[in-house]
């Protein structure tokens, strides 16, 4: 008869810990993934302004007064006069913190943990991605604009399409009409400028002669893979591209998807994508501050900074809702 053997038994302790030596665990370190930071993408930056402003400020001239025939010894020829006026948007602070206690950096540097640089990555992100909704929306309560909402952009009305409606995902709806939609945002844009020139006195340049067009994901994802015509290998966006002389690209932007003016809809956006006409205003970039002890805890202040976005002329810009 074989002797029974007495092996030890581990209490549930120890044997949670036998199990998660069994583990694999993945050296790879991973961060939850949040909606893209694309504002400073599609907005060139305001260049020279300073981190300490609170305020920016440009300068809007205009010319008053108007040419008529007349002799040349008269006295009664008309007065041209130049007047400016200050346009102000303000720039607010975007302060966050960060730290860990004693023990966890301790722990962090014994198991290899990248605590710090993911914290840091953290802040960093928590700072952009307010950025990126001031530059589309601005800040309500203060004179902060955005991109998607400028007060003094008008709309341009899209058709109505087959079966109804104006939207371009009805079953009845042909490409031709959301093509003619597009074409219609430029084309109205245009025509409100009237073939406006950078620099008075006739120089024939145009002040603004391409136009980027940014559109909600799920109309970019139907304009990217529909047959411009049912016997086409062209799609709706490359047929509009290749046609349309004055577009300079057209592309996704998911905070375009509530961007109409309810706040509940998608919004098509045109304008030219020249500093001229239209700045992202971030002065200062995160900026990490010295660590500072508090008891068991190391704090690292940081901050950043965002005025929204400044569109100098909005007569170049164009929304189009209900599409």
């Amino acid at each position: 008869m074989a002797m029974q053997q007495n092996l030890p038994r581990l209490d549930s302790n120890e044997t949670i810990f036998f199990l998660r030596q069994l583990e694999a665990i993945d050296p790879v370190a991973y961060m939850t993934l949040f909606a893209g930071i694309l504002g400073r993408r599609y907005i060139p930056l305001v260049e020279n302004v300073s981190p300490l402003e609170n305020v920016y400020t440009y300068r809007m001239y205009t010319i008053h007064g108007q040419a008529r025939l007349g002799a040349p010894r008269g006295k009664n020829h008309p007065v041209v006069q130049v007047t400016a006026e200050e346009v102000s948007q303000n720039i607010k602070q975007i302060p966050v913190s960060f730290g860990w206690t004693v023990r966890e950096i301790q722990q962090a540097a014994k198991y290899n943990v990248p605590l710090d640089s993911l914290t840091i990555q953290a802040a960093m992100s928590t700072i952009a991605r307010k950025q990126d909704v001031m530059l589309a929306f601005g800040e309500p309560g203060t004179n902060i604009k955005g991109l998607l909402n400028h007060a003094s952009v008008t709309l341009s009305t899209p058709k109505t399409k087959t079966g109804g409606g104006t939207v371009w995902t009805g079953a009845a709806v042909l490409a031709d009409e959301i093509v003619f939609d597009i074409n219609k945002i430029v084309s109205d844009t245009r025509t409100a400028l009237h073939q406006a020139s950078k620099m008075p006195g006739g120089d024939t340049t145009p002040a603004f002669d391409k136009f980027t067009i940014l559109v909600p994901s799920i109309r970019y994802s139907q304009i990217a893979s529909t047959p411009r015509t049912s016997t086409s290998d062209t799609t709706i966006l490359q047929f509009v591209l290749r046609n349309n002389p004055w577009i300079e690209s057209i592309e996704e932007w998911f905070q375009c998807d509530l961007a109409d003016a309810a706040g509940t809809g998608p919004r098509m956006v045109c304008y030219p994508r020249d500093p001229m006409c239209v700045g992202a205003l971030i002065p200062q970039e995160f900026e990490q501050l010295s660590p500072q002890e508090s008891g068991h805890d190391i704090i690292v202040p940081a901050n950043g900074s965002c005025g929204g976005t400044v569109i100098r002329y909005a007569v170049a810009c164009k929304y189009m809702d209900a599409i």
